[in-house]
């Protein structure tokens, strides 16, 4: 039985999936690779009989990233589970270190890393890494202000995936920071110093789920309701509550407020006024005295 599986999930990206699966092909020295393939239209099942050893799931309907997800939780036979969307790589011999890290502690749920961020055209590295810092232990709290635990950077233990029910489908874009707090509010987070993977920068043309901020952060909200209604979160003060709210929210507010000048920078003003109008909602008094007011009155809708 190998050490680590890897699932790799897929829809329409042929072109990309071959880096993919290579990259994580070399990121372990005891290993199977799993394609779950979300009922593509395209040659993803050309690309995965190219390579010897790799597994094919094939979906006779697309259900999105968490159900693919589960379907290869239920397929793998490792213990350690290690998860790689199809337009990100991981690095070489990554996944030896995390597991060294993650054996080394049975209260560690998941070891995850810092990601080094590429381009959305090319995949190169850009220089930027992402987290710059990883907090580990009890993390809880902290991920409940904001996301930092990138999904191609984690090792997590199938036991501990299967006792919380599984990726939740009903969050198709953020489902992964869903999990990552339900596993750190029962358990403790290992994490390593080096990067691990690359993540794909999304931007509105390369067609990522979470390419449109004001969508994404729109689920953010009811993840971060969702996990405040727990035991964990409603045993905390009602100060720390009121805290992590507001961290989410500025959080949120520079996301948006980012993603509108890349919107602008990129010609699509529609776009732009959207993320505007969203970053509004979070803070509108920031919002209004940012310089952008003009945008939300006169922009073409």
């Amino acid at each position: 039985m190998p050490s680590v599986s890897v699932v790799i999930t897929t829809y329409n990206r042929a072109q990309l999936l071959s880096r993919a699966i290579e990259s994580a092909r070399q990121a372990g020295s005891d290993l199977e690779v799993i394609v779950v393939d979300d009922c593509s239209t395209d040659e993803t099942s050309d690309v995965c009989a190219a390579f010897n050893g790799v597994r094919y799931i094939r979906l006779t309907s697309n259900q999105g990233l968490a159900n693919a997800r589960n379907v290869g939780i239920a397929e793998s036979s490792s213990e350690f589970i290690a998860f790689l969307d199809d337009d990100d790589l991981r690095l070489p011999g990554s996944l030896d270190g995390q597991l060294r890290e993650l054996i080394s502690d049975e209260r560690f749920a998941f070891c995850y890393g810092p990601t080094l961020i590429a381009d959305s055209r090319r995949q190169l590295p850009t220089g930027e890494v992402y987290p710059l810092e990883c907090p580990q232990g009890d993390i809880y709290w902290e991920l409940l202000e904001n996301n930092f635990v990138p999904m191609p950077s984690v090792l997590v233990r199938k036991s501990s995936l299967l006792e919380l029910g599984g990726f939740n489908k009903e969050f198709d874009l953020i489902e992964d920071w869903d999990m990552w707090l339900r596993l750190s509010e029962r358990w403790l987070v290992a994490a390593v110093d080096e990067p691990v993977a690359i993540y794909r920068k999304a931007i509105a043309e390369s067609e990522q789920m979470c390419s449109n901020p004001g969508v994404l952060c729109k689920q953010c909200v009811r993840v971060q309701q969702v996990a405040l209604n727990s035991a964990r979160a409603r045993a905390g003060s009602r100060r720390q509550r009121r805290y992590v709210k507001r961290k989410f929210r500025e959080t949120a507010y520079e996301i948006l407020m980012a993603g509108a000048t890349n919107s602008l920078h990129e010609g699509n003003r529609q776009l732009a006024r959207a993320n505007l109008v969203s970053a509004f909602r979070f803070r509108p008094f920031r919002t209004l005295v940012s310089g952008w007011l003009p945008w939300l009155i006169f922009a073409e809708r």
